[in-house]
């Protein structure tokens, strides 16, 4: 009877540790960016301003498709840049969580990791979700979560985005994002409903670009795009 507790206290010491380690250390695509390097800036600045010339080009014949590929490494500089002030162009009354310090994307395989760095107790964990975007038969796009991570210990998804969903209230306390928004994005991360019925941009100039489809492969999103004239 000595032996083997002393056999579950040496288990159970060494689970504990194994978890600790899994979710204190970072997927293995994660890779650090750092939001105030010139350089960073200058990368958003760049890739925003070339996808607004690419949505916007003059093109002959406005119903033939065309496509755009989007790196990962472009993509995290915007985000970690220029996210917070599209948010707040969008909301003056957004402000972004003091928890949350890091935002980061990887494009492989067919699906999209998505992670934060949260911040919890000066500690930071972060926190991932891998999402699968699909298209179905009505043009609508749904990128319901396949799993959920915290570092590198998998989660289930629905007990996750149910945390997730408890503690919203307390990270967007300035009440920046609108609850119909949250709730449309936490029910497309659980396959509850699509993220855009219908995915188009207005150009604002008679103009908008529909998505036809997404596709992730070798470090960077392949969209599919057609240009049409608004009713």
């Amino acid at each position: 009877m000595v032996g083997v507790t002393v056999a579950l206290v040496l288990c159970a010491t060494v689970l504990v540790l194994v978890v600790t380690s899994l979710t204190r250390s970072a997927p293995s695509w994660w890779r650090s960016v750092r939001a105030t390097d010139p350089a960073t800036v200058a990368r958003a600045e760049a890739i925003e301003n070339g996808l607004v010339n690419v949505m916007y080009e003059v093109r002959p014949d406005a119903a033939e498709p065309w496509s755009v590929g989007l790196r990962a490494a472009d993509a995290n500089a915007w985000l970690n840049t220029r996210l917070g002030q599209w948010l707040r162009n969008r909301d003056e009354r957004f402000v972004w969580p003091a928890q949350v310090r890091n935002v980061q994307v990887e494009f492989d395989r067919g699906l999209v990791q998505v992670g934060v760095e949260y911040v919890s107790d000066e500690r930071p964990q972060v926190i991932s979700a891998t999402l699968r975007p699909e298209f179905h038969e009505d043009g609508s796009l749904w990128v319901r979560a396949e799993s959920v991570s915290i570092g590198r210990l998998p989660l289930p998804a629905d007990w996750i985005l149910g945390q997730a969903e408890s503690a919203l209230p307390d990270l967007f306390a300035s009440g920046g994002i609108e609850d119909p928004e949250v709730r449309r994005m936490l029910d497309a991360l659980a396959g509850a409903g699509p993220l855009a019925t219908d995915p188009r941009v207005s150009l604002g100039d008679g103009r908008r670009v529909r998505i036809l489809s997404v596709r992730a492969s070798g470090s960077t999103l392949h969209l599919t795009m057609q240009t049409e004239f608004e009713d």
